[in-house]
């Protein structure tokens, strides 16, 4: 026989033959009050009124009562727990615990020391920046110096009289020595060797002390400096170099035989304030950050201190982010405000105070 199954919406479902009834019910997908009809009969009836169906529905209903016991229980230790969280998350500020420990203001110390070691932070980033755009000026700016001015480096050779008047005196010494050798023995011959050592080692600091007076500028030159205006015309790193009929200044990256580059100063001051602007920007979005997500900076971590709101709630990040962009400007006066209100100007003026991990049980 087949039969036709009606669920809570009115919709019908069949016609399925009784084996799949049967499963149905086992499934408690089909309950007592369902309603079933014979696909040949136009009646509708409850399915516990269907005989070989009782069965299965003394055990579906014994099924029943068990899991609404065990919802119950359920719901019971669930009730308890709630109640337990409850009790502590809503617990009052007057416990014991914080009567023996009650929050207490950073002192001057771990503040100062906290700004160190930030501070140590900040330049180590500025460092990595500052050399991203020295390399990006030595690759590209300064890689477009002329050099086509052959000749004229050339004339303005000053290492070749330099290095002329090296190798004769050293010539000359070596000269003495081999003389005194051919002549002395034993003693007299090891102290002639001491002598030349010492002489010689006098010469190359004589050496050193010239080529450092050719470290120099050229602050009236009449053309921008090229690739051969090099070590051997007397430039090295950081010298000068002033185009008189420009106005413009160069600096030496690189003093390089033949391949020397010259950067414009335009070009170095547009690259270092760039590199502050990044710098700045990184610093600020990574100090707001810091103290938003974790209320302490690195050196705040290191020396147990860090932010909160007045009424020690948590610092979210448009306070924390007021806080830093006011630290800089307030910092000079910290010690004046914190020596008299235990605060510090940029945390009156951001709404937020500065307090030690591990309070003073006595403070």
């Amino acid at each position: 026989m087949q039969y036709i199954i009606r669920d809570l919406k009115n919709e019908e479902h069949g016609p399925i033959d009784s084996e799949t009834l049967a499963k149905w019910v086992d499934e408690d997908r089909v309950t007592a009050e369902t309603q079933v009809r014979s696909s040949l009969m136009p009646n509708w009836k409850p399915a516990e009124q269907i005989a070989f169906l009782k069965e299965r529905f003394a055990e579906q209903k014994i099924r029943r009562q068990k899991a609404a016991t065990m919802a119950e229980k359920s719901g019971s230790v669930l009730k308890n727990v709630k109640g337990r969280l409850a009790t502590k998350l809503n617990a009052k500020h007057t416990s014991k615990f914080e009567q023996k420990r009650p929050p207490q203001y950073a002192q001057m110390a771990p503040r100062f020391m906290a700004g160190l070691y930030d501070l140590v932070l900040i330049i180590l980033i500025g460092g990595f920046l500052y050399g991203i755009g020295i390399t990006y000026a030595y690759y590209y700016p300064a890689s477009k110096t002329d050099n086509s001015k052959k000749e004229i480096a050339e004339n303005d050779n000053k290492m070749i009289p330099v290095l002329k008047a090296e190798r004769d005196r050293r010539i000359e010494i070596e000269r003495r020595f081999e003389a005194a050798r051919k002549m002395q023995k034993g003693e007299e011959l090891e102290a002639s060797k001491k002598a030349f050592e010492a002489e010689f080692k006098a010469e190359k600091i004589k050496s050193a002390e010239i080529r450092e007076e050719l470290h120099e500028n050229n602050m009236t030159a009449d053309c921008p400096p090229y690739t051969f205006a090099d070590k051997n015309a007397g430039y090295q790193i950081s010298s000068i170099w002033m185009d008189t009929t420009t106005g413009e200044k160069y600096i030496c990256l690189n003093g390089k035989p033949g391949a020397a580059r010259w950067l414009n100063g335009k070009d170095l001051t547009d690259i270092v304030t760039i590199c502050l602007s990044i710098l700045a920007v990184v610093v600020l979005l990574f100090y707001a950050f810091c103290l938003g997500y974790y209320s302490q900076t690195f050196g705040m971590w290191f020396w147990g201190i860090f932010i909160t709101k007045r009424k020690i709630e948590e610092v979210y990040f448009l306070r924390a982010f007021i806080f830093t962009l006011l630290y800089p400007f307030c910092f000079i006066f910290s010690p004046l405000f914190v020596y008299v209100f235990r605060k510090g100007l940029h945390e009156i003026l951001s709404g937020v105070r500065l307090i030690r991990v591990f309070s003073n049980r006595n403070a």
